[in-house]
């Protein structure tokens, strides 16, 4: 048989058989992202029975998480009564500076009461409120890492160096602190880069937790995508981070990396010959028309002139549409790696983005949010490693032609398809 009561926590022990207390371990200072530990003790006079559950608050400000570790089991005489305990670890990062306040939370756990009857009660803890110091000569702009001892693990794969269109690079970067969680690692700022794609995977964080102390662990990785041909730079970055014991303000560069990124044979679009007529050819036969012919004759020729230049455009135009279409039949295929070769080779060709293609720029221009889910999706199952993520050929198809059809209402065909001027 079972007895439920809801119980707060008592002022003094005899009182009850059964109550909680608790207790912030703390130093003299409280640094912000400082780790704190904060102590429950149940205690019994007879025995505890099943499982004990905390129901821990969301607080803004502060990560709260409990500790793996196995509770602390004892006995302590208190006033001459006997008490079994057993105590309980929460872990606390206070995430900004100021005053903090932990609101009271409930701890219910079972104990064996008279008649040999299982009595369960809830408790409440008492509300926290401490004072977090703000770290001196610390960027504002930027998170800062508060532990004794941080190791950051900047690898590349494969090693920057020369590369085409179409490469990838993993940026793996791995960060460990001592007496600090993986979840309280701020986010790295990546910034973008005009002409690599970038996608960033689900951070991966893990704690290894001991009596004591703990050490945790983040794993950023970062794909970056060669789209256009050219010299990339890879800005560097500066990891801040302050060491309570010593109170000193210590920076971790991340240095800065340079791509050499050159065209890729199998992207290459038509030589310029087999989109342009030649300039020799025509310019000397309008010239002996105009030395043959008359005034009238050479108007003629002027009509036949604008025909020619919209006969060119015409054929632009169609090489632009084949190429399209192509990419409309491969990403049918669901073959990842023909249709982003088919994407680029028809972006590149129809110069919506400039004279090379960007998939970043053209994603930005069309503003289709499917664009860029597909597109996203897409990269992940190319360039992401150990991770895959579906796509779908027709969705990522119709995106880009209606990401095509806006592009196109913007930029006249002079502009798109590099027309000479008809009056030079």
């Amino acid at each position: 048989m079972f007895l439920f009561v809801i119980s707060i926590q008592p002022s003094f022990a005899e009182t009850s058989p059964a109550f909680i207390k608790t207790e912030l371990k703390k130093s003299e200072k409280i640094w912000q992202g400082q780790r704190q530990t904060l102590l429950i003790t149940l205690y019994t006079t007879t025995s505890f029975s099943g499982s004990t559950r905390i129901e821990l608050p969301e607080v803004s400000g502060i990560i709260i998480m409990e500790s793996e570790d196995r509770p602390l089991l004892g006995t302590k005489n208190i006033e001459g009564v006997s008490y079994i305990f057993k105590q309980y670890e929460i872990i606390l990062f206070p995430k900004r500076a100021g005053s903090l306040t932990v609101p009271p939370f409930s701890v219910e756990f079972a104990f064996w009461g008279p008649k040999n009857k299982v009595v369960w009660q809830i408790f409440s803890t008492s509300e926290l409120t401490f004072t977090v110091e703000k770290i001196p000569g610390a960027d504002p702009e930027r998170p800062v890492i508060t532990t004794t001892n941080l190791q950051v693990d900047d690898q590349w794969q494969p090693v920057p160096g020369k590369a085409k269109v179409g490469d990838a690079f993993s940026r793996i970067i791995t960060m460990t602190a001592a007496d600090f969680s993986g979840m309280a690692f701020p986010p790295l700022n990546i910034q973008t880069i005009e002409g690599v794609g970038l996608y960033s995977k689900q951070p991966q964080v893990a704690d290894k937790m001991q009596r004591g102390g703990f050490t945790g662990k983040r794993i950023e990785t970062i794909s970056y995508i060669c789209e256009q041909p050219g010299t990339f730079t890879v800005p560097e970055a500066q990891i801040q981070w302050w060491n309570p014991e010593t109170e000193s303000l210590q920076n971790i560069l991340l240095e800065a990396v340079e791509l050499k990124v050159g065209t890729n044979p199998i992207l290459q679009k038509d030589s310029p010959v087999d989109r342009k007529v030649s300039g020799d050819a025509w310019g000397s036969w309008k010239w002996t028309m105009a030395v043959l012919l008359c005034l009238g004759i050479a108007g003629a020729a002027f009509i036949r002139h604008r025909r020619t230049m919209k006969q060119q455009s015409s054929q632009v135009i169609d090489k632009e549409n084949e190429l399209f279409k192509t990419f409309k039949e491969v990403s049918a295929s669901h073959d990842a790696a023909a249709t982003m070769q088919a994407l680029l080779l028809w972006l590149d060709y129809s110069e919506l983005t400039g004279s090379s293609g960007s998939l970043t720029r053209f994603i930005e221009l069309a503003d289709d949010s499917e664009l860029t889910l597909q597109v996203t999706a897409l990269e992940t199952t190319l360039y992401a490693t150990g991770q895959k993520q579906h796509w779908a050929g027709n969705k990522l198809y119709s995106a880009v032609q209606r990401g095509r059809n806006k592009v196109k209402q913007y930029k006249p065909a002079a502009v798109r398809y590099g027309l000479p001027p008809l009056n030079p």
